[in-house]
């Protein structure tokens, strides 16, 4: 492994870099010591996940994994990968284009050992280099949390030229699985409570089915699950815009990777006969991480979505394993409704000190002005929900 020095290195410090399969397994216990320390451990962090997605991945993508020692002893990692990305420029949902950068992505809950002071730093410092080196165009942070020492530290170290503004902070949900459903329902007003279980019965009573709900953990239940799951999600706003599931040697990979690990779990709502609405999740620890939702238009008066989550969380509450529910990013309606628990984040850029880099910075900076400066706008005229409908409709009609 590679030892690099940070900004404010000594003999007491050193940033040890880990570039290949070989070099990161001989800190795989280091990693998974920090990792159960941790006060949010995700999937995402985990060692094995980490390692499938890069073999899942094509050549492009390598291994970037920084470990800060003090004094011989291990302080914290830096979990990213060095990939090809595209610097997404958009307005609302309708891209104006996406260049392509050399990345060094932090994956999400990526920074192990609760970094402070002097260790943010240093690790800021080690990421710098690798951009001054010109290994890579830019750093990219997924969903920072802004209540953590990190963030700050990478608020105050580069300066505004090299660092992307931020693209909105929004609420992570948690959602704390209930006794029981009679439990969840009673903890809804009563309108809601009425307009949910009329939603389920009337789904039902048109579709009545023993095995409405069918479940797949599996590495045998994999290609099944994705061949059910990828002919819905094709009909999708979210297919659209590439977080789709899509039936690729790619996704097998992964999900196979995961059911192997026991994370896996599929689920899939049908109407009849029919595929309607699938749910794909990640269980690590107490935490069931929901990835990825969706349902067929078609059956849209239904609201396959709804029903779906529903007889879900009624299988959670007989399970004993399973805690709480993560409802991983974006902002949707139904995320706010069910949770129970809530934290700040952000994605944060790094960029390099060459000129066209600055440039696409400031470009990235200004559309994202432009966007919130729309949204606050949709917003106090009460169309939020209104656009943002057209433009799902829209991007189904692509798809």
């Amino acid at each position: 492994m590679k030892s690099e020095c940070g900004t404010h290195s000594s003999d007491e410090w050193k940033v040890v870099v880990a570039r290949n399969f070989e070099e990161i397994e001989a800190i795989r216990p280091i990693w998974e010591q920090m990792q159960r320390k941790g006060p949010h451990p995700t999937p995402d962090a985990d060692i094995d996940r980490y390692l499938s997605v890069i073999e899942a991945c094509s050549d492009d993508v390598r291994p970037c994994v920084l470990l800060l020692e003090y004094e011989g002893c291990p302080a914290a990692i830096i979990i990213g990968r060095i990939e090809k990305h595209q610097l997404a420029l958009t307005l609302g949902y309708q891209s104006l284009f996406k260049p392509t950068l050399r990345c060094l992505s932090v994956v999400y809950g990526g920074i192990l050992g609760q970094p402070e002071g002097d260790y943010c730093s240093l690790l800021i410092g080690a990421l710098r280099n690798q951009l001054r080196a010109r290994e890579v165009d830019v750093v990219y942070f997924n969903h920072l949390r802004t209540d953590t020492a990190f963030y700050q530290a990478i608020r105050k170290i580069p300066g505004f030229l090299f660092r992307g503004s931020l693209s909105g902070v929004e609420d992570h949900w948690h959602m704390s699985v209930p006794e029981s459903m009679e439990r969840f329902y009673l903890s809804r007003s009563h309108k809601s409570r009425y307009n949910l279980r009329r939603t389920v019965r009337k789904f039902e009573e048109d579709y009545p089915c023993k095995d409405q709900l069918v479940k797949y953990t599996t590495e045998a239940d994999v290609d099944d699950f994705i061949q059910m799951s990828a002919g819905i999600s094709s009909g999708t706003y979210q297919d659209a815009l590439g977080v789709g599931i899509v039936n690729d040697e790619r996704t097998r990979s992964l999900m196979k990777a995961a059911a192997k690990h026991g994370r896996f779990r599929g689920h899939v709502l049908l109407a009849g006969d029919k595929p309607c609405a699938f749910q794909f999740g990640l269980c690590f620890g107490r935490i069931y991480y929901l990835v990825n939702i969706g349902y067929d238009p078609a059956f849209r008066p239904y609201q396959p979505g709804t029903v779906l989550f529903l007889r879900f969380l009624e299988s959670l509450c007989d399970d004993p394993s399973t805690d709480v529910v993560d409802f991983y990013f974006g902002d949707a309606w139904y995320k706010k409704r069910y949770g129970t628990e809530h934290w700040p984040e952000t994605c944060v850029w790094l960029f390099a000190p060459r000129a066209h880099l600055i440039f696409l910075n400031a470009l990235q900076n200004f559309a994202i002005w432009v966007n919130a400066g729309l949204k606050c706008v949709v917003r106090k005229i009460g169309a939020e929900d209104w656009i943002k409908r057209g433009w799902r409709n829209v991007l189904r009609a692509r798809s």
